[in-house]
């Protein structure tokens, strides 16, 4: 009788094995929404020395193509320069200088101030802007 239990559980045996050694994959894919944010952190006031300190910068964007920051100012202050990281930037005779151009996502603090270099044009206002590059989801 003892054989006989022994040769079922052989016969059954190479049936199991082979539903053993498949594999099945697939594939996860996600579209996420388009983020891009502009943060300032421990702004002061501006100085009697013509100098603003604008504090640390915080940019985010997850754009693949990347992003641009672009700071909108008085016209007329070409004479001022915004530092970033310790880069100098002039800003245009416009009312906007691009501040950051980049071509790949990223998250980045920097250091910024404002010098306004003896400008004649008086600083009423300053904005900042983050825009995505190419497409949005």
């Amino acid at each position: 009788m003892t054989s006989g239990v022994l040769l079922a559980v052989c016969a059954a045996t190479p049936a199991f094995a082979s539903a053993v050694s498949e594999v099945a994959s697939f594939r996860f894919t996600a579209v996420v929404k388009t983020v891009c944010r502009l943060e300032f952190a421990n702004m002061a006031a501006p100085q009697a020395n013509d100098v603003v300190d604008l504090g640390q910068l915080t940019q985010l964007c997850n754009s693949r193509a990347g992003y641009r920051v672009t700071m909108v100012h008085p016209t007329n202050m070409g004479g001022a320069t915004l530092m970033l990281d310790g880069r100098s930037i002039p800003l245009s005779d416009g009312n906007e200088t691009v501040i950051v151009d980049e071509n790949r996502p990223k998250l980045q603090v920097s250091d910024a101030a404002l010098y306004l270099n003896d400008s004649d044009t008086q600083l009423s206002s300053l904005s900042f802007r983050i825009e995505p590059k190419g497409a949005i989801y």
